[in-house]
């Protein structure tokens, strides 16, 4: 009979897991966690951050098109040279810089557009081109305000 109960005690202490078992299981668990977590973070970030240089990237391409169709003569000598956008993209600002080279009528364009991209992280980026601007090319009854 002695022999039988032990083999049922065996038996019985083998159905379960043992605390420390729990335990480190519920640190594995724990641990996987956090680093999704961290991982889903990151990737929100990066998400954000890819909008905002598709978005900056399509407003740098409609300042360099209004630049082209004013022509880079009179932006120059008329303005504007800087200036922010209206809502939803108030929280990028712009400044256009203007050069002209020695050969013809060429004019090197420089456009930064800067923003806050939360956190206090501030970010810019910067298109730069050439453009030939010979006299009366353009129309002179092209306003800034009106493109």
């Amino acid at each position: 009979m002695r022999g039988r109960e032990r083999r049922d005690r065996r038996v019985h202490r083998r159905g379960g897991f043992t605390l420390i078992e729990v335990l480190v299981a519920g640190i594995i668990l724990a641990m996987a966690i956090g680093v999704m977590g961290t991982a889903l973070a990151r990737s929100y970030a990066a998400l954000s951050d890819a909008r905002d240089d598709r978005r900056a990237a399509a407003l740098l391409e409609e300042l360099l098109t209004k630049v082209d169709m004013i022509g880079p003569a009179r932006m120059s000598s008329e303005g504007p040279h800087n200036g922010t956008f209206d809502a939803p993209d108030d929280r990028f600002s712009w400044k256009l810089d203007i050069e002209t080279r020695p050969q013809g009528h060429l004019y090197q364009v420089t456009i930064t557009l800067s923003w806050n991209a939360g956190g206090g992280k501030e970010r810019s980026r910067q298109i730069q081109t050439y453009l030939d601007d010979p006299p009366k090319s353009r129309d002179p009854a092209l306003k800034w305000r009106d493109l």
